[in-house]
């Protein structure tokens, strides 16, 4: 097994560790954690529920390359919303490793627990 991959594991396991501490100290902390079959991450979702107010939330993947996390050949992606004061509120996060039909599906029934099933007017 090449060290980079038990580097991968390794830190797969502490990020696993932080998002069970987050939820002990905050039930509305929500996450959902998919690793592939050597441990490593797949998809990563997690977002405090209690910010989830508004309507209208945006998704998105930026394409700047530092966003890239090259390292893990993972993507940040973010979700915002507008807040009455009309400030931009991070509501979650995701790491996903591919940009595909499934990744995406998966990442948004993940958003559809989170908010325990209730649909907003636009996304």
């Amino acid at each position: 097994m090449e060290v980079r991959n038990i580097f991968e594991q390794e830190n797969a396991k502490e990020f696993g560790k932080y998002l069970l501490r987050m939820k002990e100290k905050n039930q509305n902390f929500f996450f959902e954690l998919n690793l592939e079959g050597d441990h490593c991450i797949k998809h990563a979702f997690w977002a405090d529920a209690s910010f989830m107010f508004g309507e209208c939330t945006n998704f998105g993947l930026p394409r700047s390359r530092c966003v890239h996390l090259c390292r893990y050949n993972l993507v940040l992606g973010s979700f915002v919303d507008v807040n009455h004061h009309g400030q931009l509120t991070l509501l979650g996060c995701a790491l996903i490793k591919n940009e595909d039909i499934q990744s995406f599906k998966w990442l948004f029934e993940c958003w559809l627990v989170a908010w325990e099933g209730r649909h907003q007017k636009a996304f």
